[in-house]
């Protein structure tokens, strides 16, 4: 189930000094009725925001606090089922215990005078992750870079999660909510289990119910194959893996296939897509595919052990910047011509170029670069012509960095970027007197 909590503009702060407020219901007498609705008597009901397998949420209003909160009920068809109120309530009872900045917070438990279980808990202001997604192009630095930070706030939720013994087995990008100002929260707990204890109605539980559990594009393959002893905290690993294939490719770690019972069956037997195939037209780096991989390996024993040793992966790949934009070059082509306007720099990943520049109608070798090397950077810094030319050796691979990246990635914008320039300017001094000197490097 998902919880797209959403509101356009937020609303001025109020201040009333009574409680409680008075006021009529908005729903009408007859819905709240017919649907078994609970209507404590401090909170106001409106409309029905969202509804999952056996559950509906509202936006409500707390009449004491003026707080806007999200009601969450079982559905009517199933009150007095000991099957489905019992895993309702656990549903509550685990996300209540989770205090976690990325995780929403529980209010209040309760079953109203109908036998209705609800719960109210913060109402999120923002867009679920799937919705964010569909709004980046594939391939761009706002969609990997972006998403992975996201990314990095559901691993801390996990983590502490995993911490306090709580798997959450359903992770999805409608399951994640991003904030109006970065907040972002893992929701639905309702297919969660516990990993160090055990629920009072024990193997009767929902969350040590035998059968495929979870959504199947997401699902790690011991998930569906139903026996739940078998998951742990690797099985939400894979999630993340999961999500993360997402990010790159488009979809999920079991291809494109409309059909659930085909994925569920590719879930079963393990069939990962390969991530190198489903990122050939965007030219992800590999780095970043290899920590897709690792994380939705089949055999759980090859997957990260521990989500804080995914995201200290995904942290490092940030900080490296190897989610910029990259580019492929031929062997023998010319990546920068000597004399031109320098708007990028680059760094190679792969493949040998061989920076020269003409004298005397001769070309003379440099250098020879290999993975790791960067150039450029002094045009790029200096905003002056291209002191030399670049050609391709081998087939070469490079990421490209332009002018708002390098003054993000140096921080050239301040002190940093007037130390860089002076010393860049100093160098293009020495290098402008060898080359008045007649002096051969």
């Amino acid at each position: 189930m998902t919880n797209p909590f959403l509101e356009p503009e937020a609303p001025p702060v109020h201040v009333i000094e009574s409680i409680p407020v008075q006021g009529n219901q908005s729903l009408p007498s007859q819905a709240i009725a017919a649907e078994r609705i609970p209507t404590p008597e401090h909170l106001v009901i409106f409309p029905e925001l969202a509804h999952g397998g056996m559950g509906h949420v509202h936006p409500a209003t707390d009449r004491n606090l003026l707080r806007h909160v999200a009601l969450k009920r079982l559905d009517k068809n199933y009150v007095g089922k000991a099957f489905y109120q019992d895993s309702f309530i656990a549903e509550a009872q685990i996300a209540g215990q989770l205090e976690h900045p990325n995780i929403v917070p529980v209010h209040e438990l309760a079953i109203d005078p109908n036998g209705v279980p609800y719960f109210t808990m913060k109402l999120v202001q923002g867009v679920a992750f799937s919705d964010w997604l569909d709004k980046k192009r594939l391939g761009s630095i706002e969609r990997i870079e972006g998403g992975i930070e996201i990314l990095l706030k559901v691993c801390d939720a996990l983590a502490y999660a995993h911490h306090r013994g709580v798997i959450h087995r359903d992770l999805k990008p409608a399951n994640i909510m991003v904030g109006d100002f970065g907040q972002v929260y893992l929701m639905d707990w309702g297919l969660a289990r516990l990993i160090r204890g055990a629920p009072a109605s024990g193997e009767r539980a929902l969350m040590n119910a035998k059968g495929p559990v979870g959504t199947p594009d997401f699902m790690s393959p011991e998930q569906a194959r139903g026996n739940p002893k078998d998951v742990d905290e690797r099985s939400d690993i894979f999630g993340l893996g999961g999500l993360l294939f997402e990010i790159l490719a488009g979809f999920g770690p079991y291809g494109r296939e409309p059909d659930e019972r085909v994925t569920l069956k590719r879930a079963v037997s393990g069939q990962v897509a390969s991530i190198d195939e489903a990122c050939r037209s965007y030219g992800i780096a590999k780095r970043i595919r290899a920590i897709t991989e690792r994380a939705i390996h089949p055999d759980v024993d090859m997957r990260y052990a521990r989500v804080t040793d995914l995201q200290a992966d995904l942290r490092a790949f940030l900080h490296g910047g190897l989610h910029l934009p990259q580019r492929r070059f031929a062997k023998g082509e010319l990546i920068v011509k000597e004399g031109d306007k320098g708007d990028c720099a680059y760094m190679i990943v792969a493949g040998r170029c061989r920076a020269f520049r003409t004298v005397e109608g001769r070309d003379e070798t440099l250098s020879v670069m290999e993975p790791g090397d960067a150039f450029g950077e002094m045009a790029l810094i200096l905003f002056e012509p291209r002191a030399a030319s670049v050609v391709a050796e081998d087939e070469v691979t490079v990421l490209v960095l332009d002018q708002a990246t390098l003054n993000e990635g140096l921080g050239l914008s301040g002190w940093t970027g007037a130390l860089v320039r002076a010393l860049a300017q100093r160098f293009a001094d020495l290098e402008q007197l060898v080359r008045t000197s007649g002096v051969r490097r």
